[in-house]
């Protein structure tokens, strides 16, 4: 199991006093990286959303040739401009769902993005709802911990409401919770715990009829959700064909393949963007006014998320997507079959799984399988096991299937492995 708790500060490490040549720098290096889990073992966790190695190669070139530009002033390098415009109208298209006017900004991941959004909604509330000086977002239990972040930083209380049966938004306890203070509401598209998508298209109602901001995180499935749809797969409507959708977060450095960090805060058209932006003119210098949050910022993953998009193409995302969708159903008949295993039933490339037998603990078989090497995030309420997929390499399903069993099949007989601890992160 991954464990996410910061490493503990060391005060006994200090610069050294003379460099250290390149060849002992990779050599250490290399020593370092050993320590981590192999790629096969972690590919349906925290080494997902590779793509294959030939993205990483063009990640890789693409960052190497700009990354020591800084697009914090982008409009004063024309090519670096050039590529990001590119990027953003390309961002702009697959998120639109097919409407006009949709704008983006690129921001260093969906933290970032899903900050800008609440920053911006607070905004545009403090100048259309001044009367609200304690403003709150009503969202389902299921929404990012990272919302809880942006409401901390941001003075906007987060009221956290449950979700249903299905893991998805409870429409109708959302409107009961929305109060004389509330500015804003939150969608998944999908969410995070267990890949399941919210009524969008009903919050946008509620939205539309209570005159609120609604934003959509699709920092998991918004760049993967317009191929799926294409190739058939049932997609609920999230985007911003959905009227009442405001803004929308979009992780690029997931299922586009982005080096990262990349992503982007989209916006149903630039009136509404205008309350993304800061801009400082009370110092000594020209106006300050950064893309995001962050201010100076590679231009490397700008450069290697334009790449990706041009090297895979259209036809690369339907492939990848097609792909991967085919892993889900072959993981998902695999437990399935598995005596006391039950797959949730959700959308796109999140596969979760419990157990209905007590007498094989999800959490016991989580610490098999983590004895055995594999690498996972999981929720805690209820517990399951979850499963981030991709392009699969050969050999890891029928491995990940054939190692499950036997752990089900060792706890069943009474076998005790330390239980395994649920938990994730963006």
């Amino acid at each position: 199991m991954v464990n996410l708790t910061k490493a503990a500060f060391r005060s006994d490490y200090q610069l050294p006093d003379q460099g250290m040549g390149r060849q002992a720098l990779r050599e250490h290096l290399d020593a370092v990286v050993a320590k981590d889990p192999e790629s096969h073992f972690a590919r349906m966790a925290i080494y997902s959303m590779k793509g294959s190695d030939a993205v990483q190669d063009v990640l890789l070139e693409a960052f190497g040739k700009v990354f020591h530009k800084n697009n914090l002033v982008a409009s004063m390098l024309p090519g670096m401009l050039e590529l990001e415009q590119e990027l953003f109208s390309m961002a702009a298209n697959l998120l639109s769902g097919g409407v006009e006017g949709p704008v983006v900004n690129f921001t260093s991941g969906g933290t970032e993005s899903i900050f800008c959004a609440i920053h911006a909604a607070r905004q545009w509330a403090r100048e259309t709802k001044p009367h609200i000086k304690t403003p709150e977002f009503v969202v389902p239990y299921s929404a990012h911990a990272t919302l809880g972040k942006a409401g901390h930083y941001l003075d906007v209380k987060i009221v956290r409401v449950p979700v249903g049966a299905d893991y998805r938004a409870d429409i109708e306890a959302i409107k009961a919770n929305i109060g004389p203070n509330t500015i804003g509401l939150y969608a998944s598209a999908p969410n995070w715990p267990y890949g399941t998508y919210d009524r969008v298209r009903e919050f946008g109602e509620v939205a539309l009829e209570r005159d609120l901001w609604l934003h959509v995180d699709a920092c998991v499935g918004g760049f993967m959700a317009p191929f799926a749809k294409e190739l058939g797969y049932s997609i609920p409507d999230w985007d911003f064909s959905v009227p009442g959708v405001t803004s929308i977060s979009a992780d690029l450095h997931k299922y586009a393949y982005a080096m990262k960090p990349a992503s982007v805060v989209a916006w149903r058209d630039a009136s509404l963007q205008k309350y993304h932006y800061v801009k400082i003119s009370d110092w000594p210098t020209m106006e300050y006014s950064a893309e995001g949050f962050v201010g100076s910022r590679s231009a490397g993953p700008v450069a290697a998320a334009w790449a990706v998009m041009h090297f895979l193409g259209r036809d690369g995302y339907l492939d990848y997507t097609a792909k991967t969708m085919a892993n889900k159903a072959a993981l998902t008949a695999g437990i399935q079959a598995i005596d006391g295993l039950e797959v949730i039933d959700n959308e796109l490339c999140i596969l979760c799984y419990v157990s209905k037998d007590s007498a094989v603990p999800i959490e016991t078989i989580l610490g098999g399988l983590t004895e055995r090497g594999w690498v996972h995030f999981g929720t805690m309420e209820p517990p399951m096991i979850q499963l981030i997929l991709d392009p699969l390499e050969d050999g890891i399903i029928d491995a990940y299937l054939s190692d499950l069993a036997e752990v089900v099949a060792q706890v069943r007989s009474g076998h005790q492995f330390v239980q395994g601890e649920m938990t994730y992160a963006r």
